[in-house]
């Protein structure tokens, strides 16, 4: 039997909770070690959950001893997302293997040059790889087989909507949230990044937007509570991304992906639509239907509702994987690169009122100033 990959934990906010729970439940994996800037903190993190961990011994530290750690061969950063590029640069240094939670970080440029650092680390067989649990739900992943095997044709459009309640209280809270300088963006970044990120691994490359943002339902916020965005891709295909705070009680998340031979929509993380136009039994896939329709909703490709990180768990799983057998992880800093320039762009066609090309924010990723309209159109 193979030793397990010991793995540290940088951060002790709520998601350290999930990583911690996702980690004690992956097979191959070991929780050594939970760093954090104060010693203490990383203590009192380990005293109020261990006892549903079957690490036998899990040391409180800084990053530093983390680092030192013989025993640590995998790191997953959980820290604010200020954070996390200073401290991936300094795990992947240390030759540790990396996971980076969403997203990399606020600032486009930093993240760009941090994607070229990972890309060499990844040359020098390291797996670097950042978090996107979605990915790794029954119904994403049915879809993206489909995909794979051709059977929803030529990819022609998408839709992307997140549409959630945040009461002003949420925002008032906590003084970055809502601020471009801390929060990075509003409903957008925050609310709608994993199904942005899911829609551009379906659709492909992404190369042009068209955007207009607005704060209609909050105050004191200087970040979009309400977007609209269309997306062009590479292929020639066609998305709307629409991702709001303002959709009083908050309505499921959905994703659709269209093509000429087949089309799926995902609600909540579960599979409520997938029909194929080429005859192949929905059976023959695993899920419960008529001929080559799913039934809605579809239980078998519906999240795990036993585990709050079972999607992490999956992730964790395929990290595993990518360490032992060197196989690239599923999702990559590359990826997680690649959504943050198509948010960001989106951010600055809505700024400026005028379609963007994805390129244009590569080569010139600074930015001065996001600005969010309040009012109607004037007519």
């Amino acid at each position: 039997m193979r030793a397990p990959i010991g793995t540290a934990i940088i951060g002790t906010g709520a998601i350290a909770q999930t990583h911690a729970a996702a980690i004690e439940c992956t097979d191959g994996l070991e929780l050594v070690a939970v760093g954090s800037r104060s010693v203490a903190s990383a203590q009192a993190f380990i005293d109020k959950n261990q006892s549903g961990w079957n690490a036998p011994a899990v040391r409180a530290c800084t990053l530093e001893d983390v680092l030192r750690d013989e025993r640590v061969q995998l790191v997953s950063v959980v820290t604010p997302t200020g954070t996390h590029i200073d401290i991936g640069t300094q795990v992947l240094a240390a030759g540790r293997h990396l996971l980076l939670e969403k997203p990399l970080d606020v600032d486009l440029a930093r993240t760009l040059e941090f994607a070229q650092v990972a890309a060499k680390a990844e040359e020098r067989g390291l797996v670097c790889a950042s978090v996107s649990q979605n990915r790794f739900s029954p119904a994403v992943t049915t879809v993206r087989k489909a995909l794979d095997a051709g059977r929803l044709g030529q990819l022609t459009s998408g839709v992307a909507s997140v549409g959630w309640w945040r009461s002003q209280e949420y925002y008032d809270r906590a003084a970055w949230r809502g601020t471009w300088a801390q929060d990075g963006g509003g409903a957008l970044m925050n609310q709608g990044i994993h199904t942005l990120d899911l829609l551009l691994w379906f659709l492909g490359e992404p190369v042009r937007v068209n955007a207009s943002s607005r704060r209609l339902a909050h105050e004191r916020i200087d970040v979009e509570d309400t977007l609209a965005a269309v997306v062009e891709f590479s292929s020639g295909a066609l998305a709307t991304v629409h991702a709001t705070t303002s959709a009083y009680p908050g309505l499921a998340t959905r994703l659709q992906i269209m093509g000429t031979t087949g089309s799926a929509v995902i609600e909540h993380d579960g599979l409520s639509y997938l029909h194929l136009a080429n005859g192949t039994p929905v059976g023959d896939m695993g899920l419960h239907g008529t001929g080559n329709q799913v039934h809605s909703p579809n239980h078998a490709c519906h999240r795990d509702a036993t585990s709050s990180s079972s999607g992490h768990a999956r992730q964790f799983a395929d990290l595993v994987n990518a360490i032992r057998t060197g196989e690239r992880a599923l999702t990559t800093i590359a990826d997680a690169a690649s959504t943050l320039t198509t948010i960001h762009a989106i951010y600055r066609s809505a700024t400026i009122g005028m379609a963007v090309d994805l390129a244009e924010v590569i080569a010139s990723p600074t930015f001065d100033t996001y600005r969010v309209g309040t009012a109607r159109v004037q007519r």
